[in-house]
Formats: C-alpha cells, structure tokens, sequence
C-alpha cells in the first residue's frame, strides 16, 4: 500500500497511548485483586474470571478488529474503541456486583480488540524507512514496559485511595485518558484503509468464543467439576464444528479467524505451541503470585505492584538484547534457554515466598520476578519467529492475527488453570496452594520446552531459522 498519509510525532504519540491502556489493564487488576474481591464479596473463582473474561473477549475480537479498520477507516474504529473502552472502565468503575464487574470486563476486552490494531496498522500505512523502524522499536518498547508501568501504577492508584474511591479509580483513570485522545484524534491521526478487504468470520468468532467459555468456566469452577462435565466435554465437538467451517471459508478463498492451511506445517505448529505456553504459563504466574502476596502476605496494592516491577525492566531489556542473542544460537535454543530461565524465576519465586514469608523484601522478590521477565522476553521473541518462519507472504497477515488470538486465548485459559490449582489447594493454606500452582506451570512448560527442543534436531527443519537469522 502506499504510503501517501503523514502521521507526525503529536499523532504517533497518541496512538501509543492509545495503546497503553488495553495492555495496562491486563495487569493492573492483579494489583487490587484483594481489596476487588473484598469489595464485592468475590471468591478465588470470580477473580479468576475478572482477569480471563478480558482475554477472552480480546483473544475473540482482536483479528476482527483489524478487518473493521481495513474495511471502515482505522482512525474511525480507534476512535469507536477507545470510546467503548471509556464506557466499559466507568461500568467496572461503579460496579456493586462481580456480575456487573464481569460485564464490564467483557466490554473492555471487546473495544480493547477493537482499538489495538489500528495502531500497528496505521504506523505501517503512514511512515517507511527510518521513521517507520524507530515507531516500530517505540510500540515494542511500550508493549515491553507495560506490565510493569500497569503493576505500578494499578498499585499507587489503588493505595492513593484518591477521593475515598479505593480500587475504582484505576478505572475511572481511563475516562480523561481516552476523551483527551477521542478529541485529538481527529487532528493528528490520519484516516487510512486497505485496498483488499477481507470478509468478517462472524461464524468463526461465535464458535471460538463458545469454545473458549467451554473450557474456561469448567476450569475455572474447578470446585464443581461433576456438574459441569458436560461442558468441558462439549469442546471436543465445538473445536471440530470450528475447524470444518474455517477450512470451508478458507477453500471459497474467504479469510477465517483461524486458517487451517496454518496449521498444516509442523514448524508452524511447533511455533503456535511454543507462544501458547509462553502466554499461558506468564499469565498463571502474574496472577497467582499477585493473589498470594495480597492474600498470605498482606501486601498492599502499591507493594504488590512495585513486586513486579523488575520483571517488566527485565522483559525490556530481554527484548533489547533477544536480536543479538540468536546471532550466536538458534530460535530453538534461545527458546529453550528463556525456558530455563522462567522456570528458575517460577521455582525462586514460590521457595523464596515460602522461606521468607511475610518477612521477604522487595529485592527478594525481584530477583525471582526479574528471571521472569528476563526468561519470558527470550521465549517470546522467539516462537514468534519460529510461528511465522515458514509463512508464505500471502498468509503473513493472517498469520500474525492467528497468532495474536491464540496468544490471548491463552492469557485468559493460563489464569483459569493456575486459579482453579490455586482454588483446589487453598484449603491448605495459601502458600501450599501457590507451590502447587507453579508446579502446574512449571510442569506444562518443561514438557512443551522438550517438545520444541525435539523439533531442533528433526531432519526436515528449515534453514530458515538457522542462528542468525
């Protein structure tokens, strides 16, 4: 496309705070799940769904998102999502009820969606060479420090304690945000669209969704699992029913939520696998670390949240220093050694928690969380490169959309399983219950670990992920 529309340094600026807020808000509800929870009588269980119902509905709306903003103009659905957004903080913000609080978490996730690809979009549409590069490094940079700027200042927020309004702020705070980016939007971004307009996958979306609940409330509601059997169990022929009318969509040359072409070559597998667990297993430790420090050892909000700071520096820094890094090895080893390192940060972690109990200090505690980071930033990069290694051009877009909604999916199922661990073992003490939780993680991430390290010495492996690459 070309690239005939000037987005300036004012507009780039807005888009990346633009951006900050739906990633903000993935971390900075673990901040105040205690005093949440308090608040609207909520149990383990429905703080697991606070925090996974934003995944879900993000992981089912991101790639339709981006073909609203292809199709309709991406200043136009920026704007339609950052609004939405708005609304669905100011719903979280006066909840009285964690029903009322889900709802708004649903709604966050969904404008969320809508809002977060216009901005890699519109950089891509708006500026080449020099400019476009440095845009890209300022939105990886973003994404990087995220966590740990949402675990920050969810804390501060929270133990300010602003106007008596307590946790509700760290909602409300998105309200000015957004009406201050709503109004300058007009000036500053430009409006772009694609020249190929691909079809929206309604069917696909209703069915993935409805696949992802099927296994997130029976997992979830660990403590009722005989009643809900039956909807564990009605995955099998949903993930099937999905994958038969994706495969049909995708033969009438339309464009499915989840190509099936993709998952034919065993490289992309391997890739999609490897970025599932990297989610899956970060997402389960943010929240159960978060959990036990507010619940077992009393911290506030604000402590809570400057716990997790080094683990957000070190993810930076990881994916500052992840390029260099596989000039001198493969994708596979450095996933394998971003393995190690997460699982070293996992097992510091409980065992310091464990040792030190309420007595562990902030430096304690970063060191195990800065592993974390370091590990995760290794991991990342690389099964992204390893997923989209072998993708022909055409699919690249696809692709990348795929991936994205498998990440999220991942991010809300990773804190449904690490919770429902949690929640099992609870009964014998919080501690107890967190050592059993990141055993699970740490468990599911060895084995996935072998499995990629497997793939590294098969015959057919490509040359394109050679070190160096």
């Amino acid at each position: 496309m070309q690239k005939d529309h000037t987005l300036s340094s004012l507009g780039l600026i807005l888009l990346v705070m633009g951006q900050l807020l739906p990633q903000l808000d993935f971390s900075i509800v673990n901040v105040g799940l205690n005093v949440i929870g308090a608040s609207l009588h909520a149990n383990t269980t429905a703080l697991v769904l606070i925090v996974a119902l934003y995944g879900v509905s993000f992981a089912v709306c991101i790639a339709t998102g981006a073909r609203l903003g292809d199709r309709f103009g991406r200043r136009k659905i920026f704007i339609l999502g950052m609004a939405g957004f708005a609304v669905a903080s100011a719903l979280c913000a006066i909840s009285s009820s964690i029903v009322m609080m889900l709802f708004g978490r649903l709604a966050q996730g969904l404008f969320g969606a809508l809002l977060m690809p216009q901005i890699l979009a519109t950089i891509h549409a708006c500026l080449s060479g020099q400019k476009h590069s440095r845009a890209i490094g300022i939105y990886t940079a973003v994404a990087g420090l995220s966590v740990a700027l949402g675990q920050m200042l969810g804390g501060y927020l929270i133990s300010a304690d602003f106007f008596g309004l307590g946790w509700r702020v760290a909602f409300l705070i998105n309200l000015p945000i957004c009406v201050l980016i709503i109004a300058l939007s007009f000036k500053l971004i430009p409006e772009t669209r694609s020249n190929h307009i691909s079809s929206m996958d309604f069917k696909g979306m209703g069915l993935f969704s409805t696949l992802l609940l099927s296994l997130l409330i029976p997992i979830s509601m660990a403590e009722h699992w005989p009643l809900l059997w039956l909807l564990l169990l009605a995955s099998a022929p949903l993930c099937y029913w999905l994958w038969k009318i994706e495969k049909h969509l995708e033969r009438h040359a339309e464009q499915p939520l989840l190509p099936p072409s993709l998952f034919t070559v065993k490289i992309t597998r391997i890739g999609f696998l490897s970025e599932s667990a990297v989610t899956f297993c970060y997402a389960g430790y943010l929240f159960v670390s978060a959990l036990t420090l507010q619940k077992a050892l009393h911290f506030s909000p604000r402590l809570s949240g400057d716990s997790f700071i080094a683990l957000g520096i070190m993810f930076f820094v990881g994916s500052m220093i992840s390029r260099s890094l596989v000039r001198k090895m493969s994708y596979f080893s450095s996933f394998a050694l971003g393995s190690f390192i997460t699982l070293v940060g996992f097992i510091t972690t409980a065992v310091l928690i464990h040792h030190y109990n309420a007595t562990i200090t902030l430096v304690q505690l970063s060191f195990a969380t800065g592993l974390v980071g370091l590990g995760n930033a290794f991991m990342l990069t690389s099964a992204y490169r390893i997923a989209l290694s072998n993708v022909p051009l055409h699919q690249a877009g696809a692709a990348s959309s795929a991936l994205n909604t498998i990440q999220q999916s991942c991010f809300a199922l990773g804190t449904a399983v690490a919770g429902a661990c949690y929640s099992l073992f609870l009964n014998h003490g919080a501690l107890n219950a967190l050592g059993h939780a990141i055993t699970v993680l740490s468990v599911i991430l060895v084995l996935i670990s072998l499995k990629v390290m497997h793939f590294k010495h098969h015959p057919q492996r490509e040359a394109a992920l050679e070190p160096g690459q």
